[in-house]
């Protein structure tokens, strides 16, 4: 240790050029700290900076193939902020112009961005905790202005997916789609989901401390497709992900590898929650399409399982 400090102050005083680079690479460092480009600043959230503004990236904001995003370009434009979870909402929140209800609960932002490409998109990112467990976590997403219907692509083959506990439609006037599909998403590595959204999400918890997340899901994938009179759509996405846990232990109520479809009968108190969420969800579509065609005044949502 006493030879490689010796061998720095040697050089700090006798190698100028040496120096200069040394400060050199200590500013850039703290430059990109402090000014980190939107790539950096996604990369590793807990940075002390802000992503610069309107920054363009190649990389898309979702990979989802049933996003209404994904379309011939992968050029985007759009910006990623990280709201304080300080904030609390409650009851409903308004995204791209369109209300969603939220299920009963305090619920706290973590992630929002803004997509300005062909495909005009709000993205939000929520928790809920309860006695420092998490008991939800919503991501939802809608256009900001009606878009051509070739730029949605599958945006509802979720809810068609014969592995899911649950997938059920719903008419929409005049035209369109309205579908849940209910599955799990098990939260496991880095990369839990094809949405970078949810990706992002997942690390902005983990930035911020909030543990233990939940191995795993029960996931409500709720995808509203309206077409217009002038033949533009209006998309809504909201994908509800709540836990299934024991709330005095909060400890899963059947092992990851239970929770696949017809799987989980050496478990009573598992098959019980997922015939609640069953009849939840029914209700909790009901309550997002209302709201998201401003039909919701006056309607009362019963409250998930995961709440006390």
């Amino acid at each position: 240790m006493k030879t490689f400090f010796g061998t720095f102050v040697s050089l700090w005083k006798q190698a100028p050029l040496w120096r200069f680079c040394f400060i050199l690479g200590i500013g850039g460092l703290a430059l990109a700290a402090f000014f980190p480009t939107p790539w950096l600043k996604t990369q590793a959230p807990w940075l002390p900076g802000h992503a610069l503004p309107d920054a363009k990236t190649p990389h898309t904001p979702t990979d989802d193939k049933d996003s209404p995003e994904n379309g011939p370009t992968k050029q985007t434009h759009f910006n990623l902020q990280y709201p304080s979870m300080s904030e609390i909402v409650r009851d409903h929140v308004v995204l791209g112009g369109h209300t969603f209800p939220l299920p009963k609960g305090e619920w706290h932002p973590i992630l929002s961005a803004q997509i300005s490409n062909d495909s005009p998109l709000s993205f939000l990112a929520l928790v809920r905790t309860y006695q420092g467990a998490i008991t939800g976590l919503i991501v939802a997403q809608a256009t900001q202005q009606p878009i051509p219907p070739d730029r949605i692509g599958n945006a509802t083959g979720v809810c068609h997916d014969d592995r899911n506990f649950l997938n059920h439609s719903l008419p929409v006037t005049p035209a369109g789609e309205d579908c849940i599909g209910s599955g799990t998403v098990v939260i496991q590595g880095d990369d839990v989901s094809t949405n970078p959204l949810i990706n992002q999400s997942i690390a902005r918890l983990q930035a911020l401390g909030v543990t233990p997340i939940p191995p795993l899901f029960l996931a409500i994938q709720w995808r509203h497709v309206t077409i217009t009179s002038d033949g533009q759509a209006q998309v809504g996405f909201m994908d509800t992900l709540i836990p299934p846990l024991d709330q005095q232990t909060h400890q899963l109520l059947a092992p990851p590898p239970a929770w696949v479809k017809r799987a989980l009968t050496p478990y009573p108190e598992a098959r019980t929650f997922l015939s609640q969420m069953h009849s939840w969800a029914l209700e909790w579509q009901k309550a997002l399409q209302s709201g998201f065609e401003n039909r919701s005044q006056g309607l009362s949502i019963t409250p998930d399982p995961q709440v006390p």
